[in-house]
């Protein structure tokens, strides 16, 4: 592959997470486009972008925010501390660290497996789906470098996210009502953040099952 290639790639990966993470369909603009391209000419790894963007979702997710996200200089700071933690982490790295990377493999290994037999399995029936488990494929493979634990453990929270929220959006309306309808049921009479919660916790299982999607953690 070029190096054209390589950075056009770069910015498809990026653009592609975005727009699954947020749903709709996203061209980025002018100033989106010029911050992907400082982080591919300052040599930010795409594990970090990835992971900052996701991070970012992540956390929007948890406390119950449903404002989209509209622009990726939104997630500039996250994927600035992504990239910190990675660069510290590669430059902390020793023989005992080969050692951590090892017996990480065979988890991501089988993670990959899992992912890889999902997507085959939607791939008539929901092409959507498939393409957005084949690029939570790619950034699963970012992870496979990394040395840290914990850095992996991190980046697996934030492609969970990733996971859970990209095949949502990548469900026709019809399918997607339905499972909120037993979600609401399941999840009782409950207002307020702890409802939503509920809610999307009964959503995201019954989101697994349909799909057989793999939890992405460490063990």
């Amino acid at each position: 592959m070029t190096e054209s290639e390589r950075e056009l790639a770069y910015y498809r990966a990026v653009e592609d997470l975005f727009a699954e993470l947020r749903g709709t369909p996203h061209v980025l603009s002018p100033r989106d486009f010029q911050l992907l391209r400082t982080w591919w000419r300052d040599d930010v790894p795409l594990a970090a972008v990835t992971a900052g963007i996701a991070e970012v979702f992540a956390r929007r997710r948890e406390t119950g925010e449903d404002d989209p996200v509209l622009s990726l200089s939104y997630c500039r700071h996250a994927v600035r501390r992504a990239a910190k933690r990675l660069a510290e982490s590669r430059a902390g790295s020793s023989d005992d660290a080969t050692g951590d990377r090892e017996s990480l493999r065979p988890v991501l290994e089988r993670l990959d497996r899992h992912l890889e037999r999902a997507a085959t399995a939607q791939l008539e029936a929901r092409p959507a789906v498939a393409h957005c488990l084949q690029s939570i494929r790619s950034s699963l493979s970012e992870l496979a470098g990394i040395e840290d634990p914990e850095l992996v453990e991190d980046g697996l929270f934030s492609l969970e996210t990733a996971l859970l929220e990209g095949c949502w959006n990548a469900l026709d309306r019809a399918t997607q009502n339905e499972i909120l309808a037993r979600a609401r049921r399941a999840a009782g009479e409950v207002d307020g953040p702890a409802g939503r919660r509920a809610v999307r916790a009964h959503r995201d299982r019954e989101l697994r099952i349909l799909l057989d999607l793999p939890r992405l953690e460490l063990p």
